[in-house]
């Protein structure tokens, strides 16, 4: 045994029970006896809980322990019975960095006894410490917790595409709660979780906050939240997500300023300031980015590769980038390099693992419908049309592109690709969904509007 027992599977059911009732009170309170909808519900709940028991297992039996959840785990029930023993500390210890509590703790704790190193996984144990006063230091009861929080986020995603973007129940649930690498790599106690949980709430709080304005101080508290957990865990999410999302306001706005001068030229300033800021978070901002600038994600890309090309690359899920990161033309060749490996790879013959296997069946699946629904349902050019005059499909293309740029040059391992590029899937999907949607509305007026043409063109016949 390395992190699961024996009295996790006997109080797993009890924990599974409580969460299923707590999450379908919340469903009742929300949607009422809405049938239809809690068929979706029920089923994304379902599959939520079976990825994340399930990965936690996989872990525990096949992997042999060999799992950095583990170590927040274990790092979690530390914590909690430090809280526990010195109550008083909570609040100064949940905002300290790893290298303040180890010199300043009431009990002589060092985190590096546990494997915890970095402020980032120091934080995913703070969190699980909290829902460890309920599992009582277990794992399989803790992941609940991470799991049903998780969902939460998930499925207000997936009602807030239905309500504000109109995307028909079926094609938003598969766009957001059926996502097979989300239903697993968010549903754990992982980095991942935290970030890809936060990163949603992150969308919908400011969405209501500076969009469609709506009981806009609780949405403001919510953005800020949401933006101090994702940056506490992984920055450079907030870094990507932020100039995006501020052209993304802008061309919500932009029709409704009257003055045509100052609504044409507002756009290139805009767009200016929005790359400014990229430059800034992406490039310039060592401080706050750290290890996620673009210099330190092209070093660290390199270096990767490097190490697992040289020692890894016999298990089959080192990929290679081919690309130049010594020049700005080389930097420029790996951003597509990048965004197809994220988006569009594994391909079939490149998995050695159950898990690239898994992963290669979901990209193909991608560019599937990527190529379908870009290129072909309506042709490209009526994709460009859309893309021009939507701000949301604007959003969500370059959140994803750059995003997956990012992840596809810094992971070179499809193993870690796989969690890594999970916050961008959802934005994505959006994009293919919502395209889909407004292409397939627009084909269907037009065969309507043909068909009333040609009858009305057939010449009447006396008899």
């Amino acid at each position: 045994m390395y992190f699961i027992f024996w009295y996790d599977y006997v109080t797993l059911p009890v924990y599974v029970l409580l969460s299923w009732l707590i999450l379908t009170r919340y469903f009742r309170k929300k949607h009422g006896q809405n049938r239809e909808l809690y068929k979706y519900f029920k089923a994304g709940l379902i599959l939520k809980m079976l990825g994340g028991i399930g990965i936690g297992l996989i872990y525990e039996h096949y992997y042999r322990g060999a799992y950095d959840g583990r170590w927040f785990f274990e790092g979690s029930k530390v914590l909690n019975t430090y809280f526990r023993d010195h109550p008083g500390e909570f609040f100064k210890v949940f905002f300290s960095s790893i290298k303040d509590f180890n010199e300043t703790n009431l009990a002589g704790i060092n985190m590096a006894d546990y494997f915890l190193y970095a402020n980032e996984s120091f934080f995913v144990a703070k969190v699980g410490s909290i829902f460890q006063f309920l599992a009582f230091g277990m794992f399989l009861p803790l992941s609940v917790f991470f799991l049903s929080l998780a969902y939460l986020a998930l499925w207000n995603f997936f009602i807030f595409i239905q309500e504000e973007v109109g995307i028909p129940m079926k094609l938003a649930a598969y766009s957001t709660l059926f996502i097979p690498s989300v239903l697993v790599w968010d549903s754990s106690i992982f980095k991942d979780t935290i970030t890809f949980t936060g990163l949603l709430w992150l969308f919908i709080t400011a969405y209501y906050s500076f969009v469609k304005p709506r009981r806009l101080y609780a949405n403001l508290i919510g953005f800020a939240v949401a933006a101090f957990f994702i940056g506490s865990v992984k920055v450079y999410i907030v870094a990507a997500f932020v100039p995006f999302f501020m052209l993304f306001v802008f061309n919500s706005y932009k029709n409704s300023i009257k003055n045509d001068a100052v609504r044409v030229l507002s756009t290139p300033f805009i767009l200016v300031a929005a790359l400014v800021l990229i430059g800034v978070f992406l490039r310039n901002a060592d401080e706050l980015l750290g290890r996620y600038s673009v210099e330190n994600a092209l070093e660290s890309a390199t270096s990767t590769y490097n190490s697992i090309t040289t020692y890894g690359g016999s298990a089959g899920s080192a990929y290679e980038l081919n690309v130049d990161f010594s020049s700005p033309l080389g930097i420029l060749a790996a951003i597509p390099v990048g965004i197809n490996i994220t988006l569009f790879r594994p391909y079939p013959w490149e998995y050695g693992k159950v898990f690239i296997f898994a992963a290669s069946i979901e990209s193909m699946a991608v560019l599937y419908f990527t190529i379908l629904i870009v290129f072909f349902k309506g042709g490209i050019g009526m994709s460009l049309r859309y893309i021009r005059k939507t701000p949301l499909l604007q959003f969500c293309l370059m959140f994803t592109f750059l995003f997956a740029f990012m992840t596809g040059i810094a992971a070179a391992n499809f193993g870690t690709l796989v969690r890594y590029k999970i916050p961008c899937l959802p934005f994505y999907y959006l994009f293919l969904a919502y395209l889909y949607t407004v292409k397939s509305a627009e084909l269907e007026t037009r065969r309507i509007a043909r068909q009333t043409r040609l009858s009305q063109d057939i010449p009447a016949h006396s008899f």
